[in-house]
C-alpha cells in the first residue's frame, strides 16, 4: 500500500455523511475517509474518521475548504499509516485514537519515515462517547487487526469497523490482515462480537462502498473460517485449504505470509 492514488471520488452516504473514496496505484487497494457534517452552530463543521495518507488528506482539505466546512476533529479507527498519515495536513485539529495507540505510533515512524505522524490529543476506550451535532459517536475497542483498532457506533443502524473486514475496488474480499500487535485469537473474538451488533449500514475504510449487515455477516464467516484454520493448524495447512472459497475469490493473498509471521509471535 502506497501514498499515491490513481482515482478519487466524493460520494454521499447521506446528506450529512461524505465518503472520500481513493483507489491506490495498485488499482485494487481502496481507502476511504468518512466526513460527518454538523451545521447546528451556524457554521459548517466536519468530523473525519481517518485521514488516509497526506496526499489523500490534501484532497479532502481542499474539498472542505471549497465548501466552507471547518474541520472540527479527527477520529482514527487505528494508528496505521494509511489511516493516520494525513493528520499533519490539519494542524491543530484534535485527534482521537484508542488508548493502545503508542506502539503503532512509533511503528508508523519506522514504517513511513517520510511522513510526519502526529501524536493524538485524546485517547478512547470502550464506552467513551463524542457528541457532534446530531451524531453521538460511541466507541468499542476491537483488537485483532491491530491492538488499537476501534469500532465506532455512529447512529442506531450504522457502524464504522476499521480494518476488521476489507474489500478491493471490485468488491472482492481481502485476506484478513494481522498487523504488528494484532492476533488470531483477538481477531476471532472481536469478529464474534461484531456479529452481535445490530446495524444496517457498515462503513469500511477499505471497501468500494458501505456494506449491508448481510454482507458483513457473510464476510465475518469467511474471515473466521480462515483465521481458525490457520490458528488451529499452527500455520501448517496449505494456504488454499484455509480458505472458505476458491483462492480466486480473494484479493491480497500476500497477506497470508505476514499473518504466519504474526502467528509465530502470538505462539
Amino acid at each position: 500500500m502506497g501514498e499515491a492514488f490513481h482515482k478519487f471520488e466524493k460520494r454521499m452516504v447521506s446528506e450529512t455523511i461524505f465518503q472520500y473514496y481513493f483507489v491506490e496505484d495498485d488499482k485494487t487497494t481502496v481507502n476511504n475517509i468518512f466526513a460527518f457534517l454538523d451545521t447546528s452552530k451556524g457554521e459548517k463543521r466536519a468530523l473525519l474518521i481517518d485521514t488516509g495518507y497526506p496526499e489523500y488528506s490534501r484532497m479532502v482539505k481542499k474539498d472542505l475548504d471549497e465548501n466552507g466546512i471547518k474541520l472540527d476533529r479527527i477520529v482514527l479507527s487505528h494508528y496505521h499509516p494509511d489511516h493516520s498519515g494525513g493528520c499533519s495536513e490539519f494542524p491543530g485539529a484534535p485527534i482521537y485514537v484508542s488508548r493502545h495507540y503508542e506502539d503503532n505510533f512509533f511503528n508508523c515512524q519506522r514504517w513511513k519515515p517520510g511522513i510526519k505522524f502526529i501524536k493524538p490529543s485524546n485517547t478512547l476506550k470502550s464506552g467513551d462517547k463524542i457528541d457532534f451535532g446530531s451524531f453521538r459517536f460511541r466507541f468499542s475497542e476491537a483488537p485483532g487487526h491491530s491492538q488499537c483498532s476501534l469500532i465506532t457506533f455512529i447512529v442506531d443502524d450504522m457502524v464504522h469497523i476499521g480494518d476488521l473486514l476489507m474489500f478491493d475496488e471490485d468488491g472482492k474480499i481481502n485476506i484478513p490482515y494481522i498487523a504488528t500487535g494484532g492476533g488470531f485469537k483477538k481477531y476471532i473474538e472481536t469478529l464474534e462480537t461484531l456479529k452481535t451488533i445490530p446495524c444496517n449500514t457498515v462503513l469500511i475504510p477499505h471497501s468500494n462502498n458501505p456494506i449491508t449487515r448481510e454482507k458483513m455477516l457473510e464476510a465475518i464467516d469467511n474471515y473466521t473460517f480462515y483465521l481458525k484454520k490457520v490458528l488451529n493448524s499452527k500455520g501448517n495447512l496449505p494456504f488454499n485449504i484455509c480458505l472458505k472459497e476458491n483462492i480466486s475469490a480473494y484479493a491480497h493473498p500476500e497477506f497470508h505470509d505476514t499473518n504466519l509471521i504474526q502467528l509465530m509471535m502470538e505462539s
